[in-house]
C-alpha cells in the first residue's frame, strides 16, 4: 500500500512541487479500481458458494441414492435362494447374504466381516458346527480354488446336499455361491434307482443284473465260485390270465418276498421281465451248495399264495450255469443258464437242471424242429390215426380216439412225445389242435351212428377260451352230431383259475358234446374234479391197468374207479390193455369200455371195421 501511494506522490510532483488535486485524483481512482475489485471478488465468491451449495446438494441427493440402492441390493440379496458370500483374496468375509447365515445356521443379527469361514462358525454359537463332519466340509470349501471357476457337492451331517460354487472377482478374492439340492438330488437318485431297479418288485432289473454278473465273473477269476440261476414260474400265466393282471401282480410281489427270505444278503436276485427271475450266487462252496438253494427257491416258490381271497398255484423251474475262472462273459451265463432252464421245462417242470454243452446242440434241433413243424402245416404232412373203444356189455367197437401223428418228408415219422411239448410250448398245438378236431369230425360222418369220437384237447388249446366257439364252429361245417363228439381233458385244465375251467366245460356241454377225464389217478385232485363237475367219461390211467395182477393197490383203485362211475352214471374206460388177464379182470370189475393194442393199434379207420364193428385183436 505504500508502495502504490509513494508511486502515486511522484506521479503529482512536478519540478519539485506537489500536485494535490492530481493526488486526490489519483488516490479517488486507487479506491475506485479497489471498491469495483472487491465488489467483483464478493459475486465469484457469491457464484462460488451457490455452485458450492447445488454441488452439495447433488452429493446428498446421490448418497441417499447409493443408500437406497445399497438397501435394494441387501434387500436383493438377503431374498436370493442361495446363500452368496464375497470374500477378500486372504478368504475372509467382506459381504454374505441373509441366507448365506440361514443355511450355516449363522445369526443375521451379527456381523461376521472380516472373519475367515472357520471363524464366523466358531464365533457363531452352534459348537456342533465344529464337529469332525463339518471340520471336514468346511476344509473341502476352503480348498476350492481361489481364481477360476470351482464346484463342488457335499452331503451335510444334517441331510441336506449343498452345491458350492466358487468364482474369483477382478481386483482379488472370490464369490461363493451355495445351493440347496436336496430335492434334485433325491430326484436324480429315484431317476437312477428306476433305470436300474423293477418298479413293482423293486428288485434290481437286467441293466443292474448284468452289472452284478460282471462283479462275480471278476471275482471268479481269483478263485471265487459263484452260479447264474434262472428262474421262471410254471403256470404262472394260467393264474394272470384267469384272476387278472392283479392278482398276477401281487403273485410277483409275494414271490419276490420268498426269494429275498431264502437268499444270502450277498447274493443277488432280479427281476428278468414278466415271471422270469436270475439269482446271481456268491462265495460258493461247492456245486452242491447251489443244488440245494434251487431245490429251497422251488420248494418255497410252490407253496399256495393267498391274494384277495384267491388261492394260486404256482411252480417254478431253474437252470444252473457256474461261474468259474474258465467263464468268458455275462452274455455267455445268460444263454447257458437258459439253456439249463429250457431242460428244466422239457424234465416236467418243477425241477432245475444244470448246464451241459451238449445242450446248445440240443437247442439247435429244437428251433429246427419248429421250424419243420410249422412247414408241416403248410405242407399238409401232418395225419390222423384211430384207437378203437371196445364195449364190454355188447363185445363190438363202439367208438374211436383221434391220434395225429406227423410223416416229415425230411425227418420221416415223428413220434408225438417230440412235437407234441414243443406245440404246447410255441402255441403252434391251437393250430394242429383245430385241424385235427376238424379232420376227426369229417371221418366220423363215416361211421356208424352209434359209433363216437373222442378228440384229445391240450390245455394250451383249452385255456386259450377259444374252444366253445372252435368246436360250434367245425360241428356246424362237418354236420357232425354233437351227441358223437367226445373231448378228452386231463386235470391239467383244470390247474389254475377252476371257476374258469369248468365255465369253459359247461359251455362245451351246452353244445351237446360228452367230456372225458383222461389219466385219471395220477393227479391229486382228480377226485375233486369229479364232484365238481359231470363228466361223462373217466379213464383210468394206463399205469394201473399195467400194472394188474402184480401189486394189489392198482386193483383196488381200478374197483374203487369203476365202482364210483357206475354209482354215478359216467362211463368207465381202462387205457392200455394189452393181455387177455388183463381184459378179464376189467371185466369182472365191471369196466365199460376198453382200449389198447389187445383191441387194435392206431391206424386209418377200416372200411370192414366200420362195417362190422369189430376190430383186430393183437
Amino acid at each position: 500500500m505504500h508502495r502504490l501511494l509513494s508511486r502515486q506522490i511522484a506521479r503529482a510532483t512536478q519540478n519539485g512541487t506537489l500536485d494535490t488535486e492530481k493526488l486526490i485524483d489519483q488516490v479517488d481512482g486507487a479506491y475506485g479500481d479497489f471498491d469495483r475489485d472487491n465488489h467483483r471478488l464478493d459475486r465469484a465468491s457469491l457464484l462460488m458458494s451457490e455452485e458450492l451449495e447445488a454441488a452439495n446438494a447433488t452429493l446428498r441427493r446421490s448418497l441417499r441414492e447409493i443408500s437406497r440402492q445399497s438397501r435394494r441390493f441387501q434387500a436383493t440379496l438377503d431374498n436370493m435362494p442361495h446363500g452368496v458370500c464375497l470374500y477378500d483374496d486372504q478368504g475372509r468375509i467382506l459381504e454374505c447374504n441373509r441366507r448365506f447365515y440361514l443355511k450355516y445356521g449363522l445369526s443375521d443379527q451379527q456381523t461376521y466381516r472380516g472373519l475367515t469361514l472357520t471363524e464366523a462358525l466358531a464365533s457363531g454359537g452352534q459348537p456342533d458346527r465344529m464337529d469332525l463332519p463339518w471340520r471336514l466340509l468346511v476344509m473341502e470349501n476352503v480348498a476350492l480354488p481361489i481364481q477360476g471357476y470351482g464346484e463342488i457337492e457335499q452331503h451335510w451331517p444334517d441331510g441336506r446336499v449343498m452345491r458350492i460354487s466358487r468364482s474369483g472377482v477382478e481386483g482379488g478374492g472370490f464369490l461363493d455361491t451355495i445351493v440347496n439340492v436336496t430335492e434334485a438330488h433325491k430326484a436324480r437318485q429315484r431317476i437312477q434307482h428306476m433305470a436300474s431297479f423293477d418298479a413293482l418288485t423293486d428288485l434290481p432289473n437286467r441293466v443292474l443284473c448284468r452289472e452284478r454278473l460282471k462283479d462275480a465273473v471278476e471275482a471268479a477269476r481269483e478263485g471265487e465260485m459263484g452260479a447264474l440261476l434262472c428262474l421262471d414260474l410254471d403256470r404262472f400265466k394260467a393264474v394272470n390270465d384267469t384272476l387278472g393282471h392283479a392278482v398276477g401282480d401281487q403273485l410277483l410281489v409275494q414271490a419276490t418276498r420268498r426269494l429275498k427270505k431264502i437268499l444270502k444278503p450277498q447274493d443277488t436276485v432280479a427281476r428278468l421281465g414278466g415271471d422270469e427271475f436270475a439269482v446271481v450266487l456268491r462265495h460258493l462252496k461247492s456245486t452242491a451248495e447251489a443244488h440245494r438253494i434251487a431245490r429251497r427257491l422251488i420248494s418255497h416258490l410252490s407253496m399256495p399264495y393267498e391274494i384277495n381271497g384267491h388261492q394260486a398255484l404256482i411252480g417254478a423251474s431253474i437252470g444252473i450255469e457256474f461261474i468259474d475262472e474258465k467263464t468268458s462273459g455275462v452274455d455267455e451265463l445268460l444263454r447257458n443258464a437258459d439253456l439249463a432252464l429250457y431242460r428244466a421245462k422239457a424234465n416236467g417242470r418243477g425241477s432245475f437242471a444244470v448246464y451241459v454243452p451238449e445242450l446248445h446242440e440240443q437247442l439247435s434241433e429244437r428251433r429246427q424242429l419248429e421250424i419243420d413243424m410249422r412247414q408241416a402245416l403248410k405242407a399238409n404232412e401232418f395225419f390222423v390215426l384211430y384207437q378203437p373203444f371196445y364195449c364190454v356189455k355188447s363185445q363190438t367197437i363202439c367208438g374211436y380216439e383221434a391220434l395225429v401223428r406227423w410223416r416229415s418228408a425230411k425227418r420221416g415219422i415223428v413220434s408225438p412225445a417230440d412235437f407234441i411239448p414243443l406245440a404246447e410250448e410255441t402255441g403252434l398245438i391251437e393250430e394242429i389242435g383245430a385241424w385235427v378236431l376238424r379232420q376227426a369230425c369229417t371221418d366220423a360222418l363215416d361211421l356208424p351212428d352209434h359209433m363216437t369220437m373222442a378228440v384229445n384237447l391240450s390245455p394250451v388249446q383249452f385255456k386259450s377260451r377259444k374252444i366253445v366257439p372252435l368246436v360250434r364252429t367245425i360241428l356246424a361245417e362237418t354236420g357232425l352230431s354233437p351227441q358223437r363228439l367226445e373231448l378228452e381233458i386231463t386235470e391239467g385244465v383244470m390247474i389254475g383259475d377252476q371257476v374258469e375251467a369248468l365255465s369253459i366245460l359247461k359251455g362245451l356241454k351246452d353244445l351237446g358234446v360228452r367230456i372225458s377225464l383222461d389219466d385219471f389217478g395220477t393227479g391229486y385232485s382228480s377226485f375233486s374234479y369229479v364232484r365238481a363237475f359231470p363228466f361223462d367219461k373217466i379213464k383210468i390211467d394206463q399205469s394201473f391197468v399195467r400194472d394188474l395182477g402184480r401189486t394189489t393197490d392198482s386193483l383196488a383203485i381200478i374197483r374203487a374207479v369203476a365202482g364210483m362211475c357206475s354209482s354215478l352214471g359216467i362211463t368207465s374206460t381202462a387205457e392200455g390193455v394189452e393181455t387177455d388177464d388183463q381184459f378179464h379182470i376189467l371185466e369182472a370189475e365191471h369196466c365199460d369200455t376198453l382200449q389198447g393194442y389187445l383191441f387194435g393199434r392206431p391206424g386209418p379207420l377200416q372200411a370192414s371195421d366200420i362195417q362190422t364193428g369189430t376190430a383186430a385183436q393183437g
